[in-house]
């Protein structure tokens, strides 16, 4: 295993060694290239700063400078401008053998300035040989001016291929590999051939069309154009070609991207449309053959290349979006087979608490003969007549027992009267008999029951579990099914806000069972958009046509960033107010109404058992659970489950509370009604009343919830009243089967439901004679529909 282990690593290394061989022989051909480039006849200074910019190691710095010097040899004119250049060059070599002797760090400042001041020092000897003209002077500072850029251009390419880049570039790297490229066209040695019709197809012609082909395939609009703007700059700049045939070349890679969605094909098409009309807005309508001969042969070369470019595509994001799309399929993969381990987890933990649980225990026969038993035992041990009543009478004895015991049962307790006359005469000690007998049995009733306690919560648990690990199911079919990153509205939204002149730094586009639910994006810190929001607001509008409000925002002076979290626009708003009065000095009632997860509106009512703090307490641990249960994105039945398990649980004192639940969904107005003992909830639409009533049980008397759920259309203008029991009964029952209250709504003539819910409390304890016998509540929600 360690051989396989050395082998592996001989391999790594000595593949990493022939990447940085084949990096070091590229590097030196673009050496050579550049030195060759002449600007406006007289500057062969691309080929200088080439030189400085490739620094990094020690024996590429040495070839680099040779070859290059080769390539100005190459040219094959021997002047003093060319050796001015020479000199340059070899000034640099000096300067870095010292700083090489002296032990000096290499890095892009100081080269930038190696290479200014050699070209500044030549220069200025230059002039002093040939005499001071203020204007060489000027020449001379522009151009080490120029060189110091020009180094630190393309440093940032060089870097890219010596260091194998397989990842998008940066903008400064992309502009900085424009460049270069267009300067290694620049310099190639060119040579055509002669084609019927098109007369001569130039090489350098075919190059230039295959890499604004590809990088414009690649790399889009933006990059494309880049490209297209640069190298037709730099040719026209070594006087390849005339200035208008950049506004040629830039067209044709303008119109080439609209054909972008028909691949590379539509590109190509595109491109060559672009071209043709650029000869007829700026080339007098004349069209160039030699040049759309070029095109069409790169055109065909351009098809039968890999889509990929051997790699070079990487450079360009090209397939970043599927590779990214891939990359998050798999770490939702990954989240969910975890979760699915936690659910599963949980499904076995209620399975186990399941099998163990299934059995209750109850008296029989055998447990009666027991206490019967057990009863003798103790009370007969040293009588002298336990021969005689449990030998020679046992039938007898047996058949005054189970009488005993029946009327235990069925009064409670037994009094000298109710023994039986036959076992009373011959048992001396019957009294004591039977109360023990009671005693005994009451033992083993409490054991039981205990027993059976112990296995309804053991039952209760095992719901508990199910019910966590069904939410975590749940939790799970959501990111791998229902979740859904939509990239092509992240774009949408990044033009328009870019359109704005507003940065990003990331957009999030989430949708959830096909509709758009949120919306995150980060801006640079720094942003000086005084109303951002608003306009991020307006832009979203506009790329995607959905209205979303803020939901939240963020700014991260550390991180340097600001976060905005959009939701989805409701079509249904919903405006609820409450009233409350005591029957003592605590109400037991409990109610609440606020947002919650997934764009619903939580209206809830809870009414503990009886009135005062117990109740109170009651009502209180029911409502919180509910509340954090539904932010948490619970489902309703779920978390009614746990909260029902909860209450039995508790304690040994019986726990029990009605819950009225309605959630509305805000973005389709459907209301789902869940009621668990709750009194009648009513609906005002129209000047017309319905009700909604249920016969249920309230939550925390059973292991297993009775619920009933309701499910209603809401309308603009509808208003929902919910109340607990103590708004429609009395001692007298005069409210009755709810006419009287239907007619109080119909009376309350308002659009404010904290009013409406203080007018109802207040005629329903006016037609009580304040003689309330429970505690009264009630909650007004009025529905409204959004414009727009």
């Amino acid at each position: 295993m360690l051989i396989n282990t050395k082998e592996e690593r001989s391999e790594t290394i000595l593949q990493n060694f022939r990447m940085i061989k084949w990096g070091y022989v590229l590097i030196c051909m673009i050496g050579f290239l550049l030195s060759r480039i002449c600007v406006f006849e007289a500057f062969y200074t691309l080929g200088v700063c080439y030189i400085g910019a490739v620094f990094s190691d020690k024996e590429l710095r040495k070839w680099n400078s040779l070859v290059a010097l080769g390539g100005l040899v190459s040219i094959g004119v021997f002047d003093t401008n060319v050796l001015k250049y020479i000199l340059i060059i070899v000034l640099i070599i000096l300067i870095r053998a010292y700083m090489s002797m002296m032990k000096a760090t290499f890095n892009m400042r100081n080269q930038t300035l190696v290479t200014s001041v050699a070209i500044m020092f030549i220069n200025l000897i230059v002039i002093g040989i040939n005499g001071f003209k203020l204007f060489d002077l000027f020449i001379g500072f522009l151009e080490t001016t120029v060189g110091m850029g020009l180094v630190i251009i393309l440093c940032y390419s060089t870097e890219v291929i010596l260091k194998n880049r397989k990842t998008p570039l940066t903008q400064k790297e992309t502009i900085s590999m424009a460049f270069l490229i267009a300067c290694i066209l620049g310099g190639l040695i060119d040579f055509y051939i002669q084609v019927p019709l098109f007369e001569s197809i130039y090489f350098r012609d075919v190059m230039t069309f295959i890499i604004i082909i590809a990088i414009t395939y690649m790399g889009g609009m933006n990059t494309g154009i880049t490209i297209s703007l640069i190298i037709s700059t730099v040719l026209v700049l070594i006087g390849y070609m005339p200035p208008h045939f950049v506004a040629i070349y830039t067209l044709a890679t303008l119109i080439g991207t609209v054909f972008y969605i028909l691949d590379r094909a539509g590109v190509i098409f595109a491109t060559g449309v672009g071209l043709l009309l650029g000869f007829a807005l700026f080339n007098d309508r004349v069209i160039d053959w030699q040049i759309a001969g070029a095109y069409l042969t790169a055109g065909v070369i351009s098809l039968g290349l890999p889509k990929k470019y051997f790699g070079i595509a990487d450079w360009f994001g090209y397939g970043q979006a599927e590779e990214d799309e891939k990359h998050l399929l798999r770490v939702q993969k990954i989240i969910t087979e975890k979760l699915n381990q936690f659910s599963k987890a949980f499904y076995n933990l209620s399975s186990t608490f399941g099998k163990i649980s299934d059995k209750q225990f109850f008296l029989d026969e055998k447990d009666i003969n027991y206490v019967i038993e057990d009863t003798g035992e103790k009370m007969c041990q040293n009588c002298s007549m336990k021969e005689f009543c449990w030998k020679d009478y046992i039938g007898q004895t047996y058949q005054s027992a189970y009488k005993m015991l029946d009327l235990i049962e069925k009064k409670g307790q037994l009094k000298l009267g109710d023994i039986p006359e036959a076992f009373r005469k011959s048992c001396i000690n019957a009294e004591s008999f039977a109360c023990t007998l009671g005693f005994k049995l009451d033992l083993l009733k409490q054991s039981f029951m205990w027993k059976n306690r112990f296995v309804e919560s053991r039952e209760l648990v095992r719901q508990q579990f199910e019910a966590v690990a069904e939410s975590i199911n749940k939790l799970c079919e959501n990111i791998e099914h229902e979740l859904y990153f939509n990239k092509e509205d992240e774009k949408l939204i990044k033009e328009a806000l870019d359109a704005k002149g507003i940065k990003t730094k990331d957009i999030m586009v989430l949708e959830n069972n096909g509709r758009k639910e949120e919306i995150h994006i980060y801006t640079p810190y720094d942003i000086k958009t005084a109303d951002i929001k608003e306009n991020i607001i307006k832009a979203i509008h506009g790329a995607l046509d959905i209205r979303v409000e803020a939901e939240k925002t963020e700014s991260n002076q550390e991180e340097r960033y600001l976060y905005f979290k959009f939701k989805m626009s409701k079509a249904y708003g919903i405006l609820a107010g409450a009233a409350a009065h005591a029957k003592g000095e605590i109400s037991g009632d409990v109610y609440s109404f606020m947002e919650v997860e997934d764009g619903r509106y939580l209206l809830a009512l809870a009414d503990g058992m009886g009135s005062g703090k117990l109740a109170l307490e009651e009502s209180t641990a029911t409502i919180e659970l509910l509340e954090n249960f539904m932010d948490s994105g619970f489902k309703n039945d779920l978390a009614v489950k746990i909260i029902n398990s909860v209450l039995v649980l508790k304690s040994d004192i019986e726990n029990f509370s009605t819950m009225d639940i309605t959630l509305i969904d805000e973005y389709t107005g459907v209301a789902e009604f869940l009621k668990m003992g709750a009194a009648t909830s009513f609906i005002l639409r129209n000047g017309e009343v319905t009700t909604i009533q249920s016969s249920t049980l309230p939550v925390g008397i059973l292991k297993d919830v009775d619920m009933e759920i309701y499910k209603k259309q809401l309308k603009d203008g509808d208003v929902i009243i919910m109340v607990t029991d103590g708004m429609l009964q009395g001692e007298n029952d005069l409210l009755g089967k709810e006419d009287t209250f239907k007619h109080f709504i119909l009376e309350a003539h308002s659009n404010n439901p904290s009013y409406m819910a203080e007018y109802l409390v207040r005629k329903s304890r006016d037609l009580l004679g304040h003689a309330e016998n429970d505690d009264m509540t009630i909650i007004v929600a009025r529905i409204w529909q959004r414009n727009g």
